[in-house]
């Protein structure tokens, strides 16, 4: 493949991510993407996961116009020597990744391995607030897949039963150590195998309501991140929580890389603009939350301010 391209490397807690982008007359096009396991070592999976998606768009590290890097590990990002590049934080990219896919889009659900994020925008597509689960593994994939081991049974065959579900079973309890034990007590008690699974992916979405409501909710739903992309049952249980449809992208798993190198392509677009499309840089701790007004973006080096709760009151 011939001309430029645009990279963006998203790497998560569990996977790591990314896009290949080339942009044409009609509008850009994704030419290639690839997801490898994060493991021990952020630098290694990045390099991997851009060398299989550059692979995949026949095209070579040299036809690399600019490059962004988000997620967790995404300071251990590299990219081959002389590639422009910049680090934007996942609540930006995955916004900015949705609202491509559905621009009318005013609400994004990303459940990861590590966390689960709510990005509210508003409606001029910009992000306008977010609530982020950080330290509890409660209503994340690491919750499904704990409990998954406990009871001895691939995260897929979970999904499959919870997928055949016909009475509304929920579990209580949000902690994992907690709901396992509830898991467990339900079998004890004759509860049907595959109501208990869906009772599971239920638990989440009992979390991810509340996190919506605390910053108010109107208009559509997408939802990202790897437990999207691999339990239909975890949409299934939103959409019954939520009581409307909720869109799952085309490659919902790649949602944040896939903003990323948009980002990217726009940054070099617009002459070292990305940062004014930037959201305040997430700190994980419990309850996280943060606000950015929408009709003026953040000033690029401006101070700021946080307390233990929240992250209100970010310069805008």
């Amino acid at each position: 493949m011939t001309g430029r391209v645009f990279a963006g490397v998203d790497a998560g807690s569990s996977a790591t991510k990314c896009v290949v982008l080339r942009f044409e007359p009609g509008g850009e096009t994704v030419v290639g993407h690839a997801v490898t396991p994060s493991g021990f070592d952020y630098a290694d999976a990045s390099a991997r996961a851009l060398r299989e998606a550059l692979a995949a768009a026949d095209a070579s590290e040299e036809q690399i116009a600019a490059a962004v890097a988000t997620g967790y590990g995404r300071a251990s990002v590299r990219f081959p020597d002389g590639v422009p590049r910049r680090s934007i934080t996942e609540i930006t990219c995955h916004a900015r990744g949705a609202r491509e896919w559905y621009p009318a889009v005013r609400h994004v659900i990303d459940i990861g391995g590590q966390d689960t994020k709510v990005i509210r925008l508003c409606d001029r597509g910009r992000m306008a607030d977010y609530r982020m689960n950080a330290k509890c593994a409660a209503g994340t994939g690491t919750f499904l897949e704990s409990i998954a081991v406990r009871l001895g049974l691939p995260l897929a065959e979970v999904d499959a039963l919870a997928m055949r579900s016909t009475t509304r079973l929920t579990l209580n309890s949000y902690c994992t150590v907690f709901t396992s034990t509830e898991v467990l007590e339900r079998i004890k008690a004759g509860d049907a195998k595959e109501d208990i699974a869906m009772g599971m992916f239920r638990a989440i979405a009992s979390r991810v309501i509340e996190m919506l409501a605390a910053g108010g909710r109107d208009g559509p739903v997408a939802a990202t991140g790897g437990v999207v992309t691999y339990c239909p049952a975890m949409r299934r249980a939103l959409e019954e929580a939520l009581e409307v449809p909720v869109h799952r992208p085309p490659l919902p798993q790649h949602a944040g890389a896939y903003g990323a190198a948009l980002l990217a392509a726009e940054g070099a677009a617009e002459g070292d603009s990305i940062a004014l499309h930037a959201a305040p840089e997430v700190r994980r701790d419990a309850g996280r939350s943060g606000s950015c007004a929408c009709d003026d973006p953040p000033r690029r080096n401006a101070p700021s301010c946080a307390d233990s709760a929240s992250l209100r009151g970010r310069p805008c």
